[in-house]
């Protein structure tokens, strides 16, 4: 499940870094502060997380902007964020407080709050699923904390990790969400090689995250629509989580494009 933002644009034109990503990650834990060791009781004790991170959002969803400088000038009167988790509880928080504060502070601007919903969830009953991304795939690689350089440290589609590393960590996912683990996951994503064509291969991009006392972060990952074949529960997963790693940092946030005709492939929202 998920929520959908509506910023009023305070100017006729708003600057704002065109990575977002920190700024974004400090207004989630700012909301959710005074919540923070309930959401953290929601998640097993073998998960191993030490804070609540099951959830994952959007890059903003600008209709009209224009990049001046490295900033994003934004023109539209209204743009959009969308916030996904399978849990009700950090949504509905989410909302409350949004709903209660009535304006944030993004980078150096407070924006109103327009409008905050829930969005209609689609039911999975097939097993396959086309997807494009509402912000980046990433994936670490095994090796990633001793990787010399950040270029060293992300699994990318022609390395063989790279799908591995999915695996695993929708396998990890599947286990905390649904208490329970998964014996196999029956699961294949292929990127979209129409879209990958017509992008003369370059299906990469490299966003810098910012931390506080610590140095910048190179990100490398993938921006492209792909399809997956899975367990409806699995594809809801993805849906609702995110896929790929990195999701409570604003990657790996999805939207469905429709369900595969495999003859199952019918689906509702709810």
């Amino acid at each position: 499940m998920r929520i959908k933002i509506t910023f009023k644009n305070p100017k006729r034109k708003t600057y704002l870094p065109i990575n977002t990503n920190y700024y974004l990650i400090k207004l989630i834990k700012q909301l959710t502060y005074e919540y923070r060791r309930y959401l953290s009781s929601l998640m097993p004790k073998d998960s191993g997380a030490k804070n609540f991170d099951i959830y994952t959002f959007s890059q903003l969803i600008i209709p009209e902007r224009k990049i001046e400088n490295f900033m994003i000038g934004i023109l539209s009167r209204e743009f959009h964020w969308y916030i996904s988790s399978p849990y009700y509880q950090f949504l509905g928080i989410l909302v409350k407080e949004l709903k209660r504060r009535k304006r944030v502070k993004i980078y150096d601007t407070y924006f109103e709050i327009n409008n905050v919903r829930f969005v209609p969830t689609p039911e999975f009953t097939g097993n396959e699923a086309l997807f494009t991304c509402l912000s980046p795939v990433t994936v670490v690689k095994n090796n990633g904390g001793s990787s010399k350089s950040n270029y060293q440290k992300y699994a990318l589609p022609d390395n063989k990790e790279f799908y591995k590393m999915i695996e695993k960590d929708l396998m990890d996912k599947y286990r905390i969400i649904h208490k329970k683990p998964i014996d196999k996951l029956e699961f294949s994503l292929e990127f979209d090689p129409e879209y990958i064509k017509k992008r003369n291969n370059r299906i990469t991009k490299v966003i810098t995250i910012e931390r506080e006392r610590e140095t910048q972060e190179q990100v490398r990952c993938v921006l492209a629509p792909f399809k997956v074949k899975a367990r409806p529960e699995v594809l809801q997963v993805i849906y609702d989580a995110g896929l790929g790693q990195m999701n409570a940092l604003g990657f790996g946030m999805v939207e469905m494009v429709h369900h595969g005709h495999n003859g199952n492939g019918n689906h509702k929202r709810r």
